[in-house]
């Protein structure tokens, strides 16, 4: 069986986490506004996905980089497939290679 490989966090250089840094606050504003259209708190909103209250509104708030496993649970909360959660980010640009 494959294992999972160890998930080792890298120093992301200030532009890279500027631009994770807008990603997750546009994630949360979608996952905001689903919840809002289903008409759920935020309280039933992570009872559903079995995640804890804090923990969803800090990824509503922008202040999470939400696991893949996360989404998917947000998104059977939901009912919705987890690429609807997806979709409100914008597309990714290619960066330039830098020079030697």
């Amino acid at each position: 069986m494959n294992q999972p490989a160890d998930d080792k966090q890298q120093a992301l250089d200030e532009r890279t986490a500027e631009e994770r840094d807008r990603l997750q606050v546009v994630f949360g504003e979608a996952l905001r506004k689903l919840r809002h259209s289903q008409d759920l708190t935020l309280e039933k909103l992570a009872e559903r996905a079995e995640l804890h209250t804090n923990y969803v509104g800090s990824v509503e708030r922008g202040e999470r980089n939400i696991s893949l496993f996360n989404i998917w649970r947000l998104a059977l909360a939901l009912n919705l497939p987890a690429t609807e959660l997806m979709q409100a980010l914008p597309a990714h640009r290619l960066r330039e290679p830098e020079a030697p």
